[in-house]
């Protein structure tokens, strides 16, 4: 039950994760002598990185020098022969950041916020599963994408096996350790991995996948042409400029990718070789199971990732997956019997000794009421439908003539299964993917939603949206008018959806376009954008994190040039 007393706290920040930690100490730079807190339900620092989540070949899907804080080394420890990171490193990381910023004395873990309303003062009242109330002036909240599990609920009769989500797997070694057949759900990278993990491990693995939606995910190659990870290649503004972003619509590049017939078979070639690395190295042709995991549209997986895109992070990943006992069915989990049966609504059963369900996670937002979500921008409103729907029609034309490559060679996207209680539905309806419309309209500065921006860089897209949130939430920032934000949430939630078909259809997703949102964040901030030494660098020189260092002396130097 809630706490009976309640504190006072001037910012309250809800999660230390990347986007938790990074959030507290920028507000704290600009700000100082703050009564800060943080809270987050786990038992460790690290949000989907703390101790209890982590498990062996666990790896991040980003090579080692672009996760990581721009001020802040990560250690060249626990790194794959391709360059990836260990769990374990990520969050001896988060950890030392944590303490030599002088963050620890303020987190409070194992607390999960149960219940948040408007106090009539207009601050934010926070309730939690245990401990008093916290009344606070800001409410930051920094709960990422992969925190809040979408679980499991098959009918069941007499089944008595462990059912476990992905998110769970480092709390159940031991558990896992005894099993012999195992049962997989779901096509997300957390079920790539697992599979991975189990079939490495010498576990027999069924692999339930269904047949509708967006498909598997699209995992892409290790390299391009042998010699650059593909990640690094994607850190190009070069290589960036082939995928058509809506927040990139100006310069050389998009002209001459975007803007004229020969680019944009140009962009159509080159992702259709990307694709072909991305299967080759898979292996989807050699056999009737890995067909069946060969991401949608053929050909084409990787441009739409429709369902996602992830990479091959663990060591020799496809050596081992196609070496292990898999079988993969496309099917959909009927019930639950017999003490260790799972029946499929194709007909077929079978035994198992444990159910690893990643079937992925839903929106959190949980301890928002309902009309408190429509007034945040967290779910749409029906009274706003009809003003919202000219608003989209608008911004889906703009996104057809800014971006014509998206109409011409679009597949058909599937309706996403809108169950708003199972997922909670749709990308939100934030300004720059931050803040709500109304509240931000009026003047109130008190709440922010960093850290649900899908990327492959979250440390930098992080920093950038901490510093964005803190001189928004300290009104350091001009903001244009309503209409002007409406239509920029319209805007950019139209590409995404066309842009990512099915995914775009539930989240903010910008997995290969996260430069071009940097660029956005830095130019409201007024900071440099290029940030290499000469023109070909600038294009064909990967970005990194360090880049970036000194962000925060930047922006205060062009917030005093502003007052002069």
């Amino acid at each position: 039950m809630p706490g009976t007393t309640t504190d006072h706290r001037q910012v309250l920040v809800v999660g230390a994760g990347w986007t938790g930690l990074i959030s507290a100490k920028t507000y704290l730079e600009l700000a100082p002598g703050t009564d800060l807190l943080i809270v987050d339900n786990e038992r460790s620092i690290g949000g989907v990185w703390c101790k209890e989540r982590l498990y062996p070949d666990l790896y991040a899907q980003v090579s080692h020098p672009l996760f990581e804080y721009s001020f802040y080394d990560m250690p060249r420890e626990g790194i794959t022969p391709d360059g990836f990171l260990s769990g374990y490193t990520i969050n001896k990381y988060l950890n030392n950041f944590a303490r030599d910023f002088g963050l620890e004395s303020k987190i409070k873990l194992e607390t999960t916020v149960t219940e948040v309303k408007r106090s009539s003062s207009g601050s934010w009242l926070v309730s939690f599963d245990h401990g008093p109330d916290v009344i606070t002036d800001k409410l930051i909240w920094a709960v990422g994408p992969g925190s809040s599990a979408v679980q499991p609920s098959w009918p069941s009769k007499g089944f008595t096996q462990p059912i476990i989500h992905s998110a769970d797997t480092g709390s159940n070694l031991d558990r896992i350790s005894k099993v012999e057949r195992a049962t997989v759900v779901g096509a997300a990278k957390s079920a790539f991995d697992t599979v991975y993990f189990l079939l490495k491990a010498g576990k027999k693995v069924d692999w339930i996948i269904r047949e509708e939606g967006g498909g598997p995910i699209a995992m892409g190659p290790p390299s391009l042409f042998g010699v650059i990870n593909t990640v690094d290649a994607l850190s190009t503004r070069a290589m960036a400029s082939f995928s058509p972003s809506i927040m990139r619509t100006s310069g050389f590049w998009y002209h001459a990718i975007q803007r004229t017939r020969i680019g944009r078979l140009a962009a159509r070639g080159f992702w259709r070789f990307a694709n072909f690395l991305a299967d080759y190295a898979a292996g989807y042709s050699e056999n009737d199971h890995f067909e069946k995991i060969r991401p949608e549209p053929h050909g084409y997986g990787m441009f739409w990732a429709r369902a996602g895109l992830g990479a091959p992070s663990a060591p020799n990943f496809w050596k081992v997956i196609h070496s292990g006992e898999l079988n993969v069915i496309r099917s959909e989990v009927e019930s639950l019997s017999h003490t260790n049966v799972v029946n499929l609504k194709n007909g077929i059963s079978v035994q198992t000794d444990m159910v690893i369900a990643c079937i992925g996670f839903e929106k959190p937002y949980r301890p928002f009421d309902r009309e408190l979500r429509k007034e945040l921008g967290l779910a749409y409103d029906e009274v706003d439908a009809g003003r919202w729907a000219e608003l989209d029609a608008q911004a889906s034309n703009k996104v057809d003539e800014l971006l014509p490559m998206l109409k011409e060679y679009a597949p058909a996207a599937s309706s996403v299964d809108v169950k708003t209680e199972a997922v909670l539905h749709g990308p939100n309806r934030h300004y720059r993917r931050l803040i709500p419309l109304k509240l931000a309209a009026s003047g109130d500065r008190s709440i922010c939603f960093p850290g649900l921006v899908h990327v492959i860089v979250t440390p930098t897209i992080s920093e950038f949206q901490a510093l964005w949130n803190s001189a928004y939430m300290l009104n350091m920032l001009n903001l244009p008018s309503l209409d002007e934000m409406e239509m920029e949430v319209a805007v950019f939630n139209a590409w995404v959806r066309k842009r990512h078909l099915e995914m775009g259809q539930k989240h903010s997703y910008c997995i290969f376009d996260y430069l071009s949102y940097i660029d956005t964040l830095a130019g409201d901030l007024g900071i440099k954008t290029a940030r290499k030494s000469n023109p070909f660098s600038e294009a064909f020189v990967r970005y990194k994190p360090s880049d970036y260092r000194g962000l925060i002396d930047e922006f205060l130097a062009a917030q005093n040039k502003d007052k002069r």
